[in-house]
């Protein structure tokens, strides 16, 4: 399990997250779960703009490693070597009516910000806010959609795309060879490696699937 920080560096947060095939942006609560953030030296402030800078540099410019809300609906780093298994096991292809509309226009129109989407497909103002964070993560837990990039501060705004559009054609190709079962299998095996569950059975609290 986790123990105590020591990431320096953008090259040594890629091989943390190699090495325990996919770990969360920050720490779940209540749980133990390895975790970006607490693996990184320095001071909050520190830890916090880094655990950032990297993740997006690794997924966004670099595609080293796969971004989307995923384990226990936290932002999940998965590496390279993982991301078809978990494609596998998560990808559907039948959403809510909301989620159902978001992947249209982008199928239709390409990639799209946040901004872009709320506002054509009349999802703007307060009382829409959550009715379209949920499509969202609705989408990304199930592998449909993925950050490809993100404004400048303050907005930050993101742009969002079609996971098979980010995805490498080579992984695509080996997700489709792997069956459910195994692709189930790995990612407990992982879990076990990384002392985040003692047997299989535990594994229904993180995976949900």
């Amino acid at each position: 399990m986790q123990g105590e920080p020591t990431i320096n560096s953008k090259e040594e947060a890629l091989n943390f997250i190699n090495k325990h095939g996919f770990v969360t942006l920050f720490p779940i609560r209540g749980k133990k779960f390895p975790n970006l953030y607490q693996a990184i030296k320095g001071n909050r402030e520190e830890k916090f703009s880094k655990a950032f800078e990297w993740t997006d540099e690794l997924s966004l410019l670099q595609k080293q490693i796969y971004y989307g809300k995923l384990i226990d609906s936290q932002v999940t780093l998965i590496s390279m070597e993982m991301q078809p298994y978990f494609y596998k096991l998560y990808r559907k292809v039948k959403f809510t009516d909301t989620a159902h509309k978001i992947l249209a226009f982008i199928k239709q129109n390409g990639p799209a910000s946040t901004s872009d989407l709320r506002e054509k497909l009349g999802l703007t103002g307060k009382n829409k806010k959550s009715e379209f964070v949920k499509a969202l993560d609705e989408l990304q837990r199930a592998f449909a959609i993925t950050v490809v990039s993100k404004g400048k501060p303050p907005r930050h705004t993101h742009t969002w795309d079609l996971v098979e559009n980010w995805m490498p054609k080579e992984l695509i190709k080996k997700a489709e060879l792997i069956s459910e079962e195994n692709a189930k299998n790995k990612i407990v095996t992982k879990l076990l490696e990384n002392h985040v569950i003692s047997k299989p059975d535990d594994a229904k609290k993180f995976l949900k699937v």
